[in-house]
């Protein structure tokens, strides 16, 4: 294709498109002799270049000798059919169930015999996995495979975290069988599989919520207290998603699923910390806190229909939305106080903006309920973060507060009650540099 490319396209005229004709015949041609390839019995290896370079579209090997545009755009089509795919992954399964025949048959022999068998095994797995982790970074980050349909990428990549929980289970039963010194092995395969889990989790989320980014952007709004649209539209999206997500195995379908449900509440509630919202009077507050319960309702029957298992999650909202409504200072405090002990990342600036939203401001009230938090941001033993996995306010940023200037004594005509806490003023923008003039 590279000669093609540089001299014999140029004979054409340019509107033919001679260059796309030769490379649509060559990539069905190479797909027609992988298909015929894939019908054969081949070795495991084999087989594993073949999966490779269908998910791959072309290695990266080839790209990098000729920069074909189509290839990388996606418009050629997959090189194997969904059956003779889904038939070159069965084999490759069957050939590791072999392998778990040679573990279990060792050992029957001797048991020395066996734990040899077993390291053995687990190494060459530990030096495989290593390898489909760093094939599996290389896919993501082609630019070509993130041109693909979303459909066609989405599915590609379910497809590499559902190869995680066969191989870790093989891992583990083969660290079990092997000596104390395997042990490493266990761990590097158990670390390849992690990584390549969590990448993927990271892409599938990101994804999915690049998509539901405009929705988001209309919560916390007047138009939110009256209309459901942007909640229906959320819920809509991640339902629909959800279905193709289950494809996955149940495992990390699962890790999936509650970080979809903790990003979704996170997402929910930081407009509401931007402070759109401004609840001066007790009727205005009861609506919003109103309509916070009830989005919180829908959004956990979502995630009870999709089985996250994240149920610490349902509750964050309405305690928000308590926070707001009670009038009562040691109702609030107690409110607060249930917030701290159930999400232990939440800080001293994630109340003091809710009490700003409620119009509670430079009053006793005020820092008797900040005083709840205020112990937990003084003691580091007792402010422990939580797992990655269960934190929640520590993604939620706070505006930050104005700070109070004190003021000149030639303003002492104002009485302090009436003195306002100001930002800091702009420095102003240096004057330009004038020459000195010379003395006559």
């Amino acid at each position: 294709m590279g000669v093609v490319r540089g001299r014999l396209a140029p004979s054409y005229p340019a509107g033919l498109g001679a260059f796309g004709v030769y490379l649509r015949g060559y990539h069905g041609a190479l797909a027609e002799w992988m298909g015929a390839a894939a019908r054969r019995r081949l070795p495991l290896a084999d087989r594993y270049a073949l999966l490779h370079w269908h998910n791959q579209v072309y290695p990266r090997e080839v790209l990098g000798l000729v920069d074909m545009v189509a290839l990388e755009n996606g418009e050629l089509g997959p090189l194997l059919s969904p059956g003779t795919l889904r038939g070159l992954e069965d084999e490759c399964v069957t050939d590791v169930k072999l392998l778990e025949e040679h573990t279990e048959r060792a050992p029957r022999i001797s048991q020395e015999f066996g734990e040899r068998m077993a390291h053995c095994c687990l190494g060459g797995l530990a030096e495989f996995l290593q390898s489909f982790q760093q094939r599996v970074e290389r896919f993501h980050e082609n630019p070509g495979v993130r041109e693909l349909p979303p459909d066609t990428y989405i599915s590609r990549t379910i497809s590499l975290v559902n190869c995680g929980p066969p191989l870790r289970a093989l891992a583990e039963r083969l660290a079990r069988v092997g000596p104390p010194e395997s042990e490493p092995a266990r761990e590097a395969a158990a670390s390849a599989l992690d990584r390549v889990i969590r990448l993927c989790h990271r892409i599938l989320t990101d994804l999915l919520f690049q998509e539901l980014q405009p929705h988001f952007s209309k919560l916390m709004r007047r138009k939110w207290l009256s209309s459901s649209e942007a909640l229906d539209g959320i819920v809509g999206t991640l339902g629909a998603k959800a279905l193709a997500l289950r494809r996955m195995q149940d495992e990390p379908y699962q890790a999936l699923v509650a970080e979809l449900h903790r990003r979704a509440l996170v997402e929910y509630v930081r407009p509401l910390f931007r402070g759109r919202l401004r609840c001066g009077s007790a009727r205005t507050r009861s609506r919003v806190a109103g309509r916070l319960r009830e989005d919180a309702a829908q959004l956990e029957r979502l995630f009870r229909r999709l089985e996250s298992q994240a149920s610490w999650l349902d509750a964050v909202v309405p305690r928000l939305a308590e926070v707001l409504r009670l009038e009562d200072t040691p109702s609030i405090q107690m409110e607060v106080g249930v917030l701290v002990r159930d999400y232990p990342d939440i800080r001293q600036k994630h109340v003091a903006t809710l009490l700003d939203i409620r119009g509670l401001r430079h009053t006793a009230a005020r820092q008797e309920i900040l005083a709840v938090t205020r112990d937990l941001e003084l003691c580091e033993v007792a402010a422990l973060s939580p797992p990655r996995d269960r934190a929640f306010f520590a993604d939620i940023p706070v505006p930050r507060p104005p700070i109070c200037l004190s003021l000149p004594l030639f303003l002492g005509r104002l009485t302090l009650s009436r003195l306002a806490c100001l930002p800091w003023p702009r420095p102003p923008a240096p004057s330009p540099l004038r020459r000195p003039q010379a003395r006559r």
